[in-house]
């Protein structure tokens, strides 16, 4: 390096500076740079991350990737309160018991706060590290393995760390070397084409009975079942209809531009002040909580009211099977979870597009609810009942989620936004949450799984219950 620099300097280049920030491995990487420590003049801590993946790519079904996190505090200056939170991908399953902390292994509930809300790694000071290793089981698909880590401190700098993709074996690669390129902060998910694969080159791989019920889940749960909102449509649905041509007929009017299926419900004052005082009470919700605030989220009726599908029924009789085993577990009975599965009773298969038209008006102190139920939903519920005879709690888990209300109808746009907002958040944090519990239930099949407790579900769902109160309030 000495002998660079004087190279250097008698051709009359000066010495490249060093920025104070940066991490010690990019300087060592930089040619004709001295990585010298009195050089290097960080004032804080500073977080190099770097994350890799056992195989880098080509994987199949049934492949185990075995995943490796390190930071480096690479500053001078400790840095306190260091997080971690890397979401797992869709297509994968955490290999139960695998994590591992500093070469240790960690607990089960260690592995589901790096893949939700967050892994406290404590303080590191300068010049060490903090590692993670895991693994995951590839499942079927066609899309790439995205993970793209979080690193949270306090008072410190974080570089690297971008996002990491795996590709697997036949599919495209055009997808990752934009991502690779792309800023972490500005990453958007790209429709992938699909890849015929040789029939002679498709892996032999046969899902399990546990295997299979945990991947439908999975699926769904992290499908577009609450789809990306567009614009949201404030007030009433419009009929979608074009206004009478000049000099037709004053009662004829144009058929409807648009069929679809739009289902509604409602949130009422006692149903609301009931759930303020479940999640907000002293005593901490658990899992079973939510799922039952899910059922009086969902829509089920048309836009007249009508309950011709039976959904409404269906949700009536969940709702009082969810409450039935908040009793049996005050009694202290820990039953197997299948006897709450209770029956499908809505003739699903029937559901098909009708023409949009303005729902009843809301009553008096209720808030109107409304879900579009576009094709990943409908997949959803069109296999659900195909498959009748395969009807369990992960089957109802799944359809009371692909009815929960996407949107409030109101006049009131800025009320409605916060609603709309709040509303989307708590899908998505449902998402999550039940693909832990469909893994879950593969070890333990009682409801004791059901009494779990998920923070960030919580807030949640005190945000969503704040906004409706607050609409209401005017």
């Amino acid at each position: 390096m000495r002998l660079l620099e004087l190279q250097r300097t008698s051709l009359g280049l000066a010495v490249p500076e060093r920025p104070a920030w940066e991490s010690r491995y990019a300087i060592d990487s930089t040619p004709g740079v001295d990585p010298q420590p009195e050089a290097f003049t960080a004032a804080s801590a500073v977080l190099a991350v770097t994350l890799t993946a056992t195989p880098p790519g080509d994987v199949i079904p049934g492949t185990v990737i075995t995943y490796a996190l390190s930071v480096v505090n690479d500053g001078v200056a400790p840095a306190a309160k260091v997080e971690a939170a890397v979401p797992l991908p869709a297509g994968v399953a955490y290999r139960l018991g695998s994590l591992q902390l500093n070469g240790r292994p960690a607990d089960d509930a260690a592995a589901d706060a790096l893949f939700a809300s967050g892994l406290s790694l404590g303080a590191i000071g300068p010049g060490s590290r903090a590692t993670l290793l895991w693994k995951v089981g590839v499942r079927m698909g066609t899309k790439p393995l995205l993970v793209i880590p979080q690193i949270r401190a306090s008072g410190a700098a974080v570089i690297g760390g971008g996002p990491l993709v795996v590709e697997r074996k036949g599919s495209l690669g055009a997808f990752a070397g934009e991502l690779a390129t792309a800023d972490r902060a500005f990453i958007e998910r790209k429709p992938l084409i699909p890849v015929e694969i040789p029939a002679d080159e498709l892996p032999i791989y046969e899902l399990d009975a546990d295997e299979e019920i945990a991947e439908e889940a999975a699926q769904a749960a992290l499908s577009d079942i609450v789809t990306p909102f567009e614009a949201p449509v404030r007030g009433a649905p419009q009929d979608d209809r074009p206004a009478p041509l000049r000099g037709a007929p004053a009662d004829e009017t144009p058929p409807p531009l648009r069929d679809a299926v739009i289902l509604y419900g409602g949130l009422d004052r006692p149903t609301l002040a009931f759930f303020e005082r479940v999640f907000n009470g002293s005593k901490e919700p658990a899992i079973l909580q939510h799922c039952i605030f899910a059922s009086a989220l969902a829509c089920a009726v048309d836009a007249d009211g009508n309950d011709s599908i039976g959904l409404r029924a269906h949700l009536a009789a969940q709702s009082q099977i969810l409450h039935r085993v908040s009793l049996h577990e005050k009694l202290g009975k820990k039953e197997p979870i299948a006897q709450y599965a209770g029956e499908l009773l809505a003739s699903i298969a029937t559901i098909a597009p009708q023409p949009v038209k303005r729902p009843a008006a809301a009553e008096s102190g209720r808030l109107a609810l409304a879900n579009e139920l576009h094709e990943p939903a409908l997949a959803v519920v069109r296999k659900i009942a195909e498959e009748r005879e395969r009807w369990d709690f992960v089957k109802a888990r799944q359809l009371t989620l692909a009815l929960q209300a996407q949107r409030v109808i109101l006049d009131d746009d800025a009320r409605a936004a916060s609603i709309d907002n709040a509303l989307r958040a708590y899908a998505q944090h449902s998402m999550t949450v039940l693909q832990k519990l469909f893994v879950r239930l593969r070890i333990d099949r009682t409801t004791g799984v059901l009494f779990q407790n998920e923070a960030s579900l919580d807030a949640a769902a005190r945000a969503l219950l704040a906004a409706c109160g607050a609409a209401m309030q005017r």
